[in-house]
């Protein structure tokens, strides 16, 4: 009896499909362009039945949509309602080329010192991710936090992300990640200078090699108003790293 992974199963071609989310560039008549992780391509959409297509039909651009693909073909379920965009710049590390540091982040050094710098040796979303090395065999932490988006008190975001080791030929330690929000008076302060207490929303200890990937989410009351910035804490030595990838914080919407 043969036994197939699920991540093998999902890379084959035949009767299993792969679920993802995008946005609408733009959409025709006839198809539209949905946009994943910075990767845009034509996708056929659901129509009700005895519905002709129109203008007032058609996926509109900036919807967040559930798509599905089996083999080549790729084809939107529907629009997600509820499900603002995506705030954060450059979530997918795509906007960066393998070896830079990640355009639109920034990296502050809690304890220690550490290195981030865009990979694409592995990815949940498009091509690249983001690899966050200790310098040194001393345990490190580290904060690798995105552009600010604007709060105003009480507002509720969704953030996720997702998360995995990077060990190389090092024996493996511990290594944990998790998933915060920072909150700023305005966009121009960087941390440590905040409004208000980090917010954590989850963590994973002893990560897994990645692939596969762990995916850490939550939700988060903005305390003050002004700026909020997602933030992936890292806690790793000797060398080792953690590899994040498809960051994403949108406003829960009522």
């Amino acid at each position: 009896m043969t036994n197939s992974s699920t991540q093998t199963i999902a890379a084959s071609s035949g009767p299993t499909a792969q679920i993802r989310t995008g946005t609408v560039a733009a959409a025709t008549l006839g198809s539209a362009t949905v946009v994943v992780g910075g990767t845009a391509f034509q996708a056929s959409y659901v129509l009700p039945f005895g519905v002709t297509p129109s203008p007032a039909s058609l996926p509109q651009a900036g919807d967040l949509v559930s798509i599905v693909r089996q083999d080549s073909s790729w084809q939107i379920l529907g629009r997600i309602a509820g499900a603002g965009e995506n705030l954060i710049s450059n979530g997918s590390f795509e906007d960066s080329a393998p070896g830079t540091f990640p355009t639109g982040w920034t990296l502050y050094n809690i304890t220690s010192t550490s290195s981030a710098a865009v990979t694409n040796s592995a990815a949940v979303d498009g091509g690249n991710s983001a690899l966050v090395l200790a310098n040194s065999a001393a345990v490190a932490e580290s904060f690798l936090y995105s552009t600010p988006v604007s709060v105003a008190v009480g507002d509720v975001l969704t953030l996720s992300v997702y998360v995995g080791a990077s060990y190389g030929t090092n024996t493996p330690v511990s290594v944990t990640g998790a998933l915060y929000a920072l909150w700023f008076a305005n966009d121009t302060n960087l941390y440590p200078t905040t409004s208000s207490a980090d917010s954590l929303v989850a963590t994973a200890t002893n990560v897994a090699g990645a692939p596969p990937f762990t995916p850490l989410s939550g939700t988060v009351t903005a305390p003050v108003a002004g700026w909020m910035r997602l933030a992936l804490r890292s806690t790793v030595a000797d060398t080792t790293g953690l590899v994040w990838d498809f960051a994403v914080a949108r406003r829960n919407e009522v």
